[in-house]
């Protein structure tokens, strides 16, 4: 199984970057609808449905498959034609196996997922999910966009039996002062077992003019088209 953290508008370029496939993507689950999180469901859904003829798993936090398809994806998926141009009425699920998570543990193939809270934009549903691979006993926490991640999440070891994997923490680089939507990079400051375990992402197109100051916060950054490997990450840690 593959599974994607959100699917924004790039995502199809992304994937073709790193060699890999539309059809590989077989769960999808999905953060909050701001359009770089989801912009990239109404391709994958056509190709899986009229090319590959196939289904992913959608999996959709607390509240959220509502506002997926009636704020975002209905406009273009809704209607479709069939093979003699006449109008098919569709739903999510035509294209979709949705799963509406719960609060708690998710088990999703061989993963393990909790969906959390995150506080992102107020009034608007936003999440954030742990991943715990049981095969492997990897673990990762993907803050997704956030002011501030939850500090019991990444504090209190959740369980003994997997590693303490990497925190992928939004991060805005550009402007100053205290940020209402996501969390400047002056802001990151979590105890020492904590900061060594968080990458950044979302952080824009002005990288390179903040290099030192990342160095010095003692974090890392997520490039485009990285892999990331747990047991490579935990060697590191160890190392």
């Amino acid at each position: 199984m593959r599974l994607m953290i959100d699917f924004g508008s790039l995502a199809p370029i992304r994937l073709e970057a790193m060699g890999r496939s539309l059809a590989e993507i077989t769960h999808v689950a999905v953060s909050h609808i701001h359009a770089d999180h989801i912009g990239g469901l109404e391709e994958l859904a056509f190709l899986s449905h009229f090319v590959h003829n196939r289904k992913v798993v959608l999996l959709t936090p607390p509240g959220l498959r509502h506002l997926l398809w009636e704020h975002s994806l209905r406009g273009g998926l809704e209607m479709v034609a069939d093979e003699n141009g006449e109008p098919v009425h569709c739903e999510l699920e035509t294209y979709f196996h949705v799963h509406e998570m719960e609060h708690g543990w998710q088990q999703v193939g061989t993963l393990s997922v909790l969906p959390f809270r995150t506080d992102h934009v107020p009034g608007k549903d936003s999440w954030g999910f742990v991943v715990r691979d049981e095969e492997s006993g990897g673990q990762m926490i993907f803050g997704c966009d956030t002011r501030v991640c939850h500090p019991e999440l990444m504090e209190d070891p959740i369980s003994e039996d997997f590693e303490r994997g990497p925190i992928f923490h939004d991060c805005r680089l550009s402007g100053g002062g205290a940020s209402t939507i996501h969390v400047p990079l002056s802001e990151i400051r979590y105890p020492a077992q904590v900061q060594e375990r968080i990458v950044l992402v979302h952080y824009g197109d002005n990288l390179r003019l903040h290099q030192d100051a990342i160095r010095e916060a003692g974090l890392r950054v997520a490039h485009p088209d990285e892999i990331i490997k747990l047991p490579e990450w935990r060697a590191r840690l160890r190392g």
